[in-house]
């Protein structure tokens, strides 16, 4: 398995030599990933990258089971290549999920890193279902937690509720600043 961003995975997935693709879209957003692949060797999936479970367009456990019995019918010897648009929350919790329903939960928490191209910092809420469908009654979402902090290096998506505009007037310099430096 190996965990990218879109771009990555459109130009390196021949040299992965991926048999097999699992895309997670954002929806509304256009699909750039790898092309040509055979549908049965390829899952799209669509969902936001949020962490609560009533915004809309959220990822639900039925999206999650769905990838669970797609990836369940993977040949042994299947190179799978797992995107999202950066491969940093989405496609590594994703990851995350597919590892767990073949490892214990911290096994599997801990082979994650090595899979991803960037330092991964799962979602939460795509973790908890993942735990809720494996029946792991909280184990994966609690040996996550202990691994991962969020690291800050992903872009995530405010809303107004999370904080006030950038105030660009701060960056100015007074006069007795500037005469000073």
């Amino acid at each position: 398995m190996h965990i990218c961003g879109q771009s990555e995975a459109r130009r390196f997935q021949a040299e992965m030599g991926a048999t097999h693709v699992l895309s997670i879209i954002t929806p509304g957003r256009s699909y750039l990933g790898p092309k040509d692949i055979a549908p049965e060797h390829q899952l799209k999936v669509a969902f936001e990258d949020v962490e609560d479970g009533t915004r809309p367009g959220g990822p639900t456990l039925d999206l999650v089971r769905s990838v669970g019995a797609w990836s369940a019918t993977l040949p042994d010897d299947a190179r799978l290549c797992l995107h999202g648009l950066q491969g940093v929350r989405r496609a590594p919790a994703v990851g995350l999920g597919i590892l767990a329903a073949r490892l214990p939960a911290a096994e599997a928490v801990a082979a994650l890193a090595r899979f991803c191209r960037h330092a991964p910092d799962p979602n939460l809420l795509v973790v908890r279902l993942f735990d809720e469908a494996l029946d792991l009654n909280g184990a994966l979402l609690a040996a996550c937690q202990a691994r991962f902090a969020g690291s800050g290096s992903a872009l995530r998506r405010l809303s107004p509720a999370d904080g006030t505009d950038f105030n660009f007037d701060m960056l100015a310099l007074s006069e007795g600043r500037a005469q000073g430096s």
